[in-house]
């Protein structure tokens, strides 16, 4: 991976990085949001669990995002190194 592709992951993840997490407090919420619409669940507590989901989903999109950046940093910082010797010997 060049740096070039490695910045534009990085500016990539950033700029989406809000929107997964909102996308997957909405999945985490969809079985309680159809509680609430069956009257079997206050809405306070619909809002509640949105706050929670949003709180838990932002931190695990955080941490897997920054897995991969790390991971992709690895691979753009060892890109024109992976020469072996077998590539430099005829």
């Amino acid at each position: 991976m060049s740096w070039r592709d490695y910045r534009m992951l990085a500016a990539d993840v950033q700029r989406l990085r809000p929107l997964a997490a909102i996308v997957l407090a909405i999945v985490l919420l969809l079985p309680s949001l159809a509680e609430t619409i069956t009257g079997n669940l206050p809405f306070v507590t619909l809002l509640f669990r949105l706050a929670l989901a949003l709180a838990l989903s932002g931190v695990l999109v955080w941490i897997v995002t920054g897995v991969v950046l790390h991971y992709a940093r690895v691979q753009a910082q060892s890109g024109p190194d992976r020469r072996s010797k077998r590539d430099i010997e005829p």
